[in-house]
């Protein structure tokens, strides 16, 4: 008898898996928020300077309440440079859905604190965001000095 209730769960979790990547269109566009902690270290560079490095991590939650990448984790490294109060900063962020597969990105930003708005390029990924290309606009949000912040992201994606 767990013999057949191990194979059922098996393919109940085979058949959810597949219905999800077919649920995935091949393109389309996007709007979600990625609230984030930073993780890393500040140097100070004399007056009016600071470097940040590190990671980010967090959840995003697609806009729709649904669809592209809702509710998933995000992890993302973290290059900051701060001068006289503006910001330049680059990083990579893996994106890791429910089924475990992995979305990639490079990301840039710069701009006055505490906000940094930027652009993303999806630069592939594993499972079924393998090919994943696409360009997005974000915005980086710094809570004050707290290490936490938000990010809003709004773009388009594109599977092989």
């Amino acid at each position: 008898m767990s013999r057949y209730i191990y194979v059922l769960a098996l393919a109940a979790a085979c058949l959810g898996s597949s219905a999800l990547a077919a649920d995935l269109p091949k393109s389309g566009a996007y709007a979600a928020h990625f609230g984030w902690i930073f993780n890393g270290q500040v140097q100070e560079l004399g007056a009016g300077r600071t470097v940040s490095a590190g990671v980010v991590n967090g959840v995003i939650f697609n806009e729709a309440g649904k669809g592209f990448l809702h509710k998933a984790r995000v992890d993302c490294t973290l290059l900051n440079d701060v001068k006289q109060g503006r910001s330049n900063a680059t990083g990579t962020c893996v994106v890791t859905d429910s089924d475990g597969d992995k979305a990639f990105l490079e990301w840039k930003c710069g701009g006055a604190m505490p906000a940094c708005p930027g652009d993303e390029h999806w630069v592939g990924g594993t499972g079924k965001y393998t090919g994943l290309s696409g360009t997005s606009k974000f915005q980086g949000n710094f809570i004050g000095t707290t290490g936490a912040g938000w990010s809003d992201w709004s773009g388009e994606f594109k599977l092989p």
